[in-house]
């Protein structure tokens, strides 16, 4: 009998251990204090009642993923919501709960106490669908990428983050709001599909803490990776075979790359939103050091460009160059001229860059 009392009381004392270490490293970081602080005195202020929440064009599952949970709070905080978008849920991302309420918007003259932004690094990727300083009382920027434009009211910016989406769990923390598992589901995409399944170098140690925090709270990773990795239709992986087909290898053998047409997804009868992880293909030969993915845009003569490299080349540098940006090891830009004529310009630039 005293041996059993001894034990439970033992692992009592374990699970209080536990629970303390989990709160120790679930703390807000201090770094964050200022501007959460006044974020919450925004959110909490009955005057403001109305509220705008987007995030970038051709938004991936961070956006959307951090969008709905802001939503959420919002929401819970018995405020007005217009969320929206200037482009239309990716499909493999409707999945969602509340992925419906987000409406597909291009323009809109409506005026709001607060505009909540997300990865907008400059106000043009947003798109045209407000302008935020003159249709709102109050501008909020919240943003994970480099070299971010200050142009809010409240910049509350960290490049050292793996997502939005990390950032906002720390506002749940500090408005101390308790997860419900849609909102931790939400939360969760949006890490994970930033890290691109925790392997990108932007993946960090409080990456994995906080993806353990969400799966306490109902996250299920089967349904995940089922509707974010594991399900495409006929006519994508038509245009992945197409792309496959025409990887491409410069005489280094240190650059890789795809380049996809409007002819092929005319073929194919596919759009842009099919051409997510396709680039990825690209970095699995051996030796590539930098792996790149020219598409044709609707405007003629435009090319979109998306890069990845290992740990060492920083592509967001060199995205730089042609007015674009993002992150060290994924970066992405758009670039006027014809297919070829792009791909000489850019691969020039990333040539002269690996020389260094």
């Amino acid at each position: 009998m005293n041996t059993t009392i001894r034990r439970k009381k033992h692992q009592g004392y374990l699970n209080f251990l536990i629970k303390l270490r989990r709160k120790k490293l679930l703390k807000v970081p201090r770094k964050y204090k200022s501007r959460l602080a006044a974020l919450k005195s925004v959110l909490k202020n009955p005057k403001n009642k109305f509220f705008f929440v987007a995030g970038h064009q051709r938004p991936d599952g961070d956006a959307i993923g951090g969008c709905l949970a802001v939503y959420s709070i919002l929401r819970r905080l018995k405020k007005d919501v217009f969320l929206c978008n200037f482009d239309t849920v990716p499909s493999f991302l409707k999945f969602l709960p509340n992925s419906s309420k987000l409406k597909n918007i291009k323009k809109t003259d409506r005026k709001f106490d607060v505009a909540i932004i997300l990865e907008c690094s400059e106000l043009s990727r947003l798109g045209n669908i407000i302008n935020p300083k003159k249709q709102s009382k109050i501008t909020v920027n919240i943003d994970h990428h480099a070299n971010v434009r200050k142009w809010a009211d409240i910049n509350w910016t960290d490049s050292s983050s793996s997502s939005v989406s990390e950032m906002i769990f720390y506002l749940f923390r500090f408005l101390e709001l308790p997860l419900t598992k849609e909102e931790a589901t939400s939360l969760y995409v949006g890490i994970v599909t930033d890290t691109h399944n925790f392997t990108q170098t932007n993946t960090n140690s409080q990456s994995h803490i906080i993806a353990s925090e969400l799966l306490r709270n109902g996250v299920e990773p089967p349904v995940i990776e089922k509707n974010v990795y594991g399900t495409k239709s006929l006519n994508a992986l038509r245009l992945l075979g197409v792309s496959l087909a025409n990887i491409k290898i410069d005489s280094t053998g240190k650059i890789a790359y795809i380049q996809i047409t409007n002819k092929n997804f005319c073929k194919t009868k596919t759009t842009p939103e099919d051409t997510e992880d396709i680039i990825n293909y690209a970095g699995m030969v051996p030796g590539v050091l930098v792996w790149l993915l020219f598409r044709e845009t609707e405007k003629k003569n435009f090319i979109k460009v998306s890069f990845r490299s290992v740990k060492d080349i920083d592509v967001h540098k060199i995205a730089g160059t042609f007015g674009g940006g993002g992150h060290r090891n994924a970066a992405g830009c758009t670039v006027k001229g014809t297919m070829p004529e792009v791909i000489d310009i850019v691969l020039s630039v990333v040539e002269k860059e690996l020389k260094k």
